[in-house]
């Protein structure tokens, strides 16, 4: 399978709105109120344009179907701090049939390596909610450790406090990974 990470443009908002609302995705996000296209928008000049954010489109080369590459998530490295050289590392989920266990450890990987290589980072974080562990496979696979539970981190859509576990990877441990 071949994935590319393409910057993100303010025309792929639709697509942002679409995955972010969706139920499944928005379960596994800190914050679970619904976007618009307005509010995503806002969000892309406040947080993309300023280089806080560095969001891609994941997109599956399918040539073999005739069409070269459509667009099956976004990926996006968060609170870019340079003094620190640590950022956050995020991913979205998605019912697309693509975006599978492969497609997703092909984006962190790609994802690290903008991050240590490009951005020049000391260490990436990324955190899960407690009750989908099951994610974490993803995170250890591409090297990341988990750092610490955070006991009722965060709210859900019911308004009840949930467990989050922090992982996090070095840029030394990243090299010696690869």
């Amino acid at each position: 399978m071949r994935i590319v990470l393409r910057p993100i443009k303010l025309e792929d908002g639709a697509n942002i709105v679409k995955w972010r609302n969706t139920p499944s995705v928005r379960a596994h996000c800190i914050n679970q109120n619904p976007i618009t296209l307005e509010s995503n928008e806002e969000f892309f000049h406040k947080n993309v344009e300023t280089g806080i954010y560095q969001q891609f489109i994941v997109e599956h080369d399918a040539d073999d179907l005739g069409v070269a590459y459509y667009p099956i998530s976004t990926v996006y490295l968060k609170d870019i701090d340079h003094t620190n050289k640590t950022c956050e590392l995020c991913i979205f989920t998605s019912d697309d049939e693509e975006w599978n266990s492969e497609s997703q450890s092909i984006a962190v990987r790609m994802l690290l390596d903008k991050a240590f290589n490009e951005l020049n980072m000391h260490k990436v974080y990324s955190f899960v909610f407690y009750k989908f562990l099951d994610e974490a496979g993803l995170l250890e696979n591409a090297g990341f450790s988990k750092e610490t539970i955070l006991n009722k981190e965060a709210v859900n859509a019911d308004g009840v406090y949930e467990d989050i576990v922090r992982f996090a990877i070095t840029d030394e441990e990243w090299r010696k990974k690869k």
